[in-house]
């Protein structure tokens, strides 16, 4: 995945709920909601940046793959698979913690802006120590000070995310500070491609502060602007925040590294031609997830002001009904079409993709009600389940991978997210419907947080 690819599926697929009851904040009233009113236009505002993500991603993906070619384009998404995940890592759940944390908007503003320069640092010498090991020769200066640009600047839009989320500004804000650094990246991507270089470490410094620029500079005016970086008091963060951080880090490490651990795993041990379809794949992947999610998180969007279990029970299965429904109208064609759709796009060369890209969009559809269940399963109070079925997904996965992926056949390592996907859906569904069984009392409600 490009970076782009890997912010637009963050921020389209990966939704997480805070455990524990959202607190007043001191600073806002509370309002009261009628049941779905509110809540509908932001999930379609919230849809309708999700396609636009996607869209953008795809497009990224495009020009890097018609430019590169599958061996470049292979190095290039290698790194930027490395940086999607070390950013997910590094946010360090405080993204979550943000807008729950009853403290003022000021107190908030050293504490962020402290952990996107420890980001960067931090990415500097792990993508340097790649560099310098030789697991990534292709990086050189450009390609170091790209990754950890775009790790900076992944970690930047989540956090400008939680901002517009703790002010609820859902249906401008927060599309923004998701759509704009997605937009800068593939601005100076388009550069780079008239500018006709083809070195990968150009294309990395490219991608890598086309996102991170305008990331940084819209969470600093999320947190006031320059005048409150004069008055900056401290950067250390409060106990609660800390505390909210770090309830948080398991769920939303979970619900984004999991489900990525193949194409990790794939980056750093296969070829970079191999690595380059597989991303074609998981570039699929990821499109008809996030399509699935987005209609169904219109009925989700309703599940906080649900009142008792048997409106809950309804509102989830309908959702689940409409990701799956969607997801699967999106899937099948793409199965059928695989070899066009790739020589379109991509062009001929990328045409070993399309067997893993036919495995991954299928192993697509579970997944895409998966994401809806983990939201729902703690907005029920139900993080064990949640953390239990997580960790059987990641101990199949790393099982299932240590066997398919030395063997090269990018197919055999996709088809396993089938079976992984489809058990990991089903074992939450039956835990939410558990929970929402008629006569049992609905638990306390909580906040959903979508994370970028």
């Amino acid at each position: 995945m490009t970076a782009q690819d890997a912010q637009a599926s963050s921020a389209a697929v990966n939704t997480v709920t805070a455990p524990g009851r959202l607190p007043a904040a001191r600073h806002r009233r509370p309002r009261r909601v009628a049941l779905g009113r509110p809540t509908v236009p932001s999930g379609i505002a919230v849809a309708a940046g999700n396609a636009s993500g996607i869209l953008i991603g795809l497009a990224s993906g495009i020009v890097t793959a018609r430019v590169l070619g599958p061996t470049d384009r292979g190095a290039f998404v290698a790194t930027q698979t490395m940086s999607g995940v070390a950013a997910v890592v590094l946010t360090l759940g405080v993204t979550q913690a943000a807008v729950t944390d009853r403290s003022s908007d000021s107190d908030l503003v050293g504490p962020l802006l402290a952990q996107v320069a420890a980001v960067a640092l931090a990415a500097t010498v792990l993508f340097g120590v790649l560099a310098g090991a030789g697991a990534q020769p292709w990086l050189g200066i450009c390609g170091v000070v790209g990754a950890a640009a775009a790790t900076a600047g992944a970690v930047a839009s989540s956090l400008a995310s939680g901002m517009a989320q703790r002010r609820s500004r859902m249906t401008g804000e927060f599309q923004v500070v998701r759509l704009v650094p997605t937009l800068a990246g593939l601005f100076l991507l388009v550069m780079a491609w008239r500018a006709g270089t083809r070195d990968v470490g150009v294309w990395l410094l490219c991608s890598g502060v086309g996102v991170a620029v305008p990331a940084v500079m819209m969470l600093v005016r999320s947190l006031g602007g320059l005048e409150k970086l004069r008055r900056l008091a401290r950067i250390v963060p409060s106990r609660a925040l800390v505390q909210g951080a770090v309830a948080a880090l398991p769920t939303a490490i979970g619900a984004q590294v999991i489900y990525r651990l193949d194409s990790v795993v794939v980056a750093a041990a296969l070829p970079t031609a191999s690595v380059a379809f597989y991303g074609v794949a998981a570039t699929a992947s990821l499109t008809c997830t996030a399509l699935g999610q987005a209609v169904g998180m219109v009925a989700f969007s309703r599940l906080r002001h649900a009142r008792g279990a048997d409106q809950q029970r309804l509102l989830i299965q309908r959702g689940v009904k409409w990701a799956l429904g969607v997801a699967a109208g999106v899937a099948l064609p793409v199965t059928i079409f695989a070899p066009d759709l790739i020589t379109l796009c991509y062009g001929r060369e990328f045409l070993p993709a399309v067997d893993p890209t036919r495995a991954l969009v299928l192993a697509a559809i579970p997944l895409s009600a998966d994401y809806l269940l983990i939201h729902a399963l703690l907005s029920l109070s139900g993080q064990r389940s949640v953390y239990g079925t997580q960790a059987l997904a990641a101990t199949l996965t790393i099982i299932v991978l240590c066997v398919t992926v030395p063997t090269g056949n990018l197919a055999l390592v996709a088809t396993a997210s089938i079976a992984i996907y489809t058990l990991s859906a089903a074992l939450m569904f039956g835990a939410v419907m558990r929970r929402t069984a008629p006569g049992r009392t609905a638990p306390s409600r909580t906040a959903f947080v979508e994370q970028s």
